[in-house]
């Protein structure tokens, strides 16, 4: 018998740990957008510099890109790191529900409706 029961959802699993109740939810994957970093001019509020102008470097403008970001990214979950540190174990039986419900095509679309596509 399992220590562990699951609740699957579309992008996520909720799990709850038998012997006390523990219980976390866990999404198939990490998605988050990364924008580009720009130039900016100072954000002055009532007279007050709420936030000092970037150094503008020859040829740059405020709102020119300073670093381009990665756009959305996904990250897959370390499952080792990501169950250790809400159960304080790494159960195998448990790992492999999650490994094998999250797949590669539910990512895809999870990505695709992050992205509002």
């Amino acid at each position: 018998m399992s220590k562990y029961t699951t609740t699957k959802n579309e992008y996520s699993i909720d799990v709850m740990r038998l012997s006390d109740n523990h219980a976390s939810g866990f999404m198939c994957s990490n998605v988050f957008h990364e924008p580009d970093d720009i130039y900016r001019d100072a954000v002055i509020v009532d007279g007050e510099t709420i936030t000092p102008a970037d150094t503008l470097p020859d040829g740059k403008k405020f709102g020119d890109v300073k670093t381009v970001g990665r756009g959305w990214v996904q990250e897959d979950w370390n499952w080792d790191t990501v169950l250790q540190a809400t159960f304080g174990e790494v159960d195998a039986d448990l790992k492999k529900e999650l490994t094998d419900y999250f797949t590669t095509d539910l990512k895809a679309k999870y990505l695709a409706k992050e992205k509002g596509e």
